[in-house]
């Protein structure tokens, strides 16, 4: 089983709590994320966030919660992770010792369809390795973590 981390979620509404997760589902799937999303994973039923904490704004960043990943983790015991941007490819990486793959966020502005198209090939063999697809412009190179 595969399991995405991304960063946190954003909304006005749930701002500063938990956003009901059928909720959250439904407007990750609509949204621009989403719809880039769809080329790495089928179900998003794997996505999760690095906090339950909400920002109020798109551009807000909430400080990742260990124990929340770690219960995440320790619920859904996958094989895989894809952490998604800079601050989950940083908690996952110390948080989980297991196959890695990370990944810019879907959201960022310089990401092409291609690198996750690349990272989709990867996934669908028996992937256990730490790595991480950087988006250059032109090319996506692959880098070993630490």
């Amino acid at each position: 089983m595969t399991l995405v981390f991304l960063q946190n979620a954003w909304s006005p509404l749930y701002a500063g709590n938990a956003w009901p997760r059928p909720s959250w589902l439904r407007a990750l799937e609509r949204s621009r994320s989403g719809q880039r999303l769809k080329l790495l994973i089928d179900d998003f039923d794997v996505c999760e966030n690095t906090t339950p904490k909400v920002s109020a704004v798109s551009s807000g960043i909430e400080v990742p919660d260990a124990d929340h990943i770690k219960a995440i983790i320790a619920a859904r015991q996958p094989k895989v992770i894809i952490a998604c941007g800079k601050q989950a490819e940083k908690a996952l990486s110390e948080l989980w010792d297991g196959a890695l793959l990370c990944v810019p966020h879907p959201a960022n502005r310089v990401l092409t369809n291609q690198l996750y198209v690349e990272a989709r090939t990867l996934l669908a063999s028996e992937f256990n390795q730490r790595i991480a697809l950087r988006q250059l412009r032109g090319s996506v190179i692959t880098e070993t973590l630490q």
